[in-house]
């Protein structure tokens, strides 16, 4: 005996029947008139427990652990998608969309339940795995960085050639002028300078901030005094830093700062290598190798009055710009590896930054560049709860915003519940077709007749092909 004819209604109850998603239909009352088996495996309630019930009484019942989104659809009378917990522990996305009559009139709700149980663990295995990764390729920076000379740590092709330069010219006594943005590094450099000169055997290098030491103590500490040189002075008198520095490098930082009334006398020194002390006589000779750093325009301050020319292209004999830090990002991920692994040593931690966190700090402007990286890595050593550190955490002003988008957000849509139910009858009955192998096994395991689902692949522009 042939199949006979199901009515379009009996076929959309068999497909929300081996539909995998958890259905649920109420009225405007919230009275339930269908629920599938998807929906009655995943709460855990047998079918009786639904019919001919109000799913407030559901609700009621304590089987959510968050409130109900099918009563919030109810009462703001539109689509509403979050996440619900069932009291078997189960975690769902839940999306009810309301169906209206032509008069505009809530007649129903539907509801789709889908569980994100194995979403969730999947989210747990890919954070473990974040924590590794970001472990490995911390480690792998502290590998690379093994390679770097001194303290300089670069793979920017700038910049190497920068210290190839410096190691070029650092067996001569050429006065070098660094120039550079505050905290780019150029005291590192400076001493590097010192380092790869015949002056690192037979003399010290001496760095002094210029803008750090008192106007009316300047000469002094620059240049020594004799005995009884003023109020308060050592009777045996004192050294300058420029006979302490004798043989070896004397690193003037923040040069523009230098006060225009002591510069002929720094001038002297730059050409003769002569000085007298504060409150003496006698001319000491002191074979110093000067190094200027300054990140200040110098000859604007010439054209103004504020720096002298003729000392000005004493002291830029060799120039040498060290870019910023966002000019060479490709330092940068060197640069977190190399302080994340000595501030974790210095405070005996075990820190490292997540792949998301690496990439907000890559694409950071860096107004303060080494010196704030360093910082900053330094407070997120010691501030940091976790072992991984994410992009919450970082204290830098701008944070990528998150481009993450969430499964709730996906899944709202504007679809009507028509178009939801087409959609889901044409991927049934592609999949059953494809899984019988042909069109009568498949309308044999829909339980339709041959001829309903032919029309029914017509209608969806399925093409048919009967064996």
């Amino acid at each position: 005996m042939g199949l006979t004819r199901m009515p379009d209604l009996e076929l959309y109850r068999t497909i929300v029947e081996n539909f995998h998603d958890g259905i649920l239909v109420v009225d405007q009352e919230g009275r339930i008139s269908l629920v599938n088996q998807a929906l009655l495996k995943l709460s855990g309630l047998p079918r009786e427990a639904y019919a001919g019930r109000n799913i407030r009484d559901i609700v009621a019942s304590g089987i959510f652990q968050k409130p109900s989104v099918i009563l919030r659809a109810l009462q703001e009378k539109q689509t509403v998608t979050d996440f619900q917990q069932y009291q078997n522990g189960i975690t769902v996305l839940v999306t009810a969309i309301p169906m209206f009559d032509e008069e505009n009139r809530l007649i129903r709700m539907l509801s789709i339940t889908h569980d994100i149980t194995e979403l969730i663990n999947m989210e747990k295995k890919i954070k473990e795995i974040e924590k590794l990764s970001a472990k490995y390729y911390t480690e792998l920076l502290e590998l690379r960085q093994h390679h770097s000379k001194r303290g300089i740590i670069t793979a920017n092709r700038q910049m190497k050639e920068i210290i190839d330069l410096i190691h070029h010219i650092g067996q001569t006594d050429s006065t070098i002028l660094l120039l550079g943005e505050s905290g780019v590094g150029k005291d590192v450099l400076a001493r590097e300078i010192h380092e790869t000169s015949k002056r690192k055997e037979s003399g010290a290098f001496i760095k002094v901030n210029c803008g750090a030491i008192p106007k009316d103590l300047l000469e002094s500490e620059f240049f020594g005094y004799d005995a009884g040189a003023f109020t308060g002075a050592k009777k045996e008198g004192k050294p300058g830093l420029f006979e302490l520095a004798d043989q070896g490098t004397l690193f003037l930082d923040e040069i523009g700062e230098f006060p225009l009334h002591l510069q002929p006398k720094l001038l002297r020194v730059l050409q003769d290598q002569q000085f007298t002390r504060v409150g003496g006589t006698k001319v000491i000779q002191a074979n110093v190798r000067i190094v200027t750093a300054t990140n200040r325009n110098l000859e604007y301050m010439v054209s103004r009055g504020e720096f002298r020319e003729d000392l000005y292209y004493r002291l830029n004999v060799i120039p040498i710009h060290i870019p910023a830090l966002r000019e060479r990002r490709d330092d940068i991920p060197l640069l977190i590896g190399h302080f994340l692994r000595k501030f974790n040593e210095e405070y005996e931690k075990s820190k490292s930054l997540s792949m998301a966190a690496m990439d907000i700090l890559c694409a950071y402007h860096w107004p303060g560049n080494i010196r704030e990286l360093s910082n900053i890595i330094e407070r997120l050593v010691l501030t940091t709860k976790n072992d991984v550190i994410e992009p919450n955490e970082l204290p830098v002003a701008k944070q990528s915003q998150s481009t993450d988008v969430s499964l709730s957000k996906l899944l709202k849509s504007e679809q009507t519940a028509t178009n939801l139910f087409e959609s889901v009858e044409k991927n049934l009955i592609e999949s059953m077709i494809q899984r019988e192998g042909s069109i009568r096994k498949a309308a044999k395991t829909l339980g339709v007749s041959h001829t309903t689902l032919i029309r029914k692949m017509k209608k969806h522009d399925l093409k048919a092909s009967s064996t």
